[in-house]
């Protein structure tokens, strides 16, 4: 096998599908590995190779399960890379952007716009985080999630009194971020790609709704972002160590431009309805120049 796509999807998810197709139009032998699949060893003081695939390892493995990712499979990649398996994003990336809000710390670290975030873990915390926040309404994020699951908003305290019982795990924590109106705002997704824009789209949030992620609005727009735009999102990835990302950035004339987050696996659909670029074979040709490096 040449790139084996890390997923815990099947083939007729969107991305692998799109991302098979694209590698047997290249003449490359792609495949998906489920990562529950491979069992890591130590035997006898060394590494052990205990892949349970009998395409054995492959050269190049796309790292495709993004935010959610589990301690299970993040044990997975190291042993892939101690056993010199080249991952597109690598583990210590993937790590990066897994918790909103440590990623957001991150990127704030190296100079880029983030919106005020406080994290809370108790209820006491957060109605605390509401007032270091200015009051209501707050945006509500859990630290781990897609495709606008798991944000929601508390525009009063019998609200934020529903989020703590229904979304508090202090184990977990949760993000409070301060409301930037739609009025007005606009909302890309950026894919970069080692380290270049490979794409762009605007997204607007549907009526009634603060988020416009497209797995909610199904709607997308192709953009040809400028300069600052540009900048801000190949920035992130590089500040987040991600060869392959997606950067969500909300610019508000009123509150000014943000990084909200950046996925390590991003879904690519609304990317190519809008732009008519083939995404997939951009990602697949990634790869596969590591491979050629390699």
């Amino acid at each position: 096998m040449d790139i084996g796509i890390l997923t815990v999807k099947g083939p007729d998810y969107h991305s692998n599908s799109r991302l098979l197709e694209a590698g047997a139009s290249k003449g490359l032998l792609v495949g998906l590995v489920d990562p529950r699949r491979i069992s890591p060893s130590l035997l006898n003081g060394h590494t052990g190779n205990a892949w349970q695939e009998s395409a054995g390892l492959p050269g190049i493995a796309l790292t495709r399960q993004g935010a959610q990712i589990t301690e299970s499979s993040l044990v997975v990649l190291a042993h892939l890379e101690a056993m010199a398996v080249v991952l597109v994003n690598s583990r210590k990336s993937v790590l990066a952007a897994k918790n909103k809000f440590t990623s957001l710390g991150l990127l704030a670290e190296n100079g880029i716009p983030v919106p005020d975030t406080v994290f809370v873990n108790t209820e006491e915390a957060f109605f605390r985080g509401i007032e270091t926040l200015g009051g209501y309404p707050v945006v509500c994020k859990k630290t781990s999630g897609r495709k606008g699951r798991g944000v929601f908003m508390a525009e009063n305290p019998a609200e934020a009194e529903d989020m703590i019982e229904r979304h508090l795990i202090p184990a977990e924590g949760l993000l409070l971020q301060r409301f930037i109106a739609p009025a007005g705002r606009r909302d890309f997704r950026v894919l970069v790609i080692d380290g270049k824009v490979a794409a762009a789209m605007e997204m607007r949030p549907p009526e009634g709704d603060f988020r416009s992620n497209y797995a909610i609005t199904g709607k997308s727009r192709v953009v040809f972002p400028d300069e600052s735009v540009s900048r801000m999102a190949v920035q992130c990835a590089l500040g987040l160590g991600l060869d392959i990302a997606g950067v969500d950035i909300l610019d508000s004339p009123a509150e000014g431009r943000f990084v909200i987050e950046a996925n390590s696996a991003p879904g690519f659909k609304g990317l190519e309805e809008a732009t008519g670029l083939d995404i997939a074979a951009r990602i697949i040709d990634c790869a596969a120049a590591r491979q050629a490096g390699k």
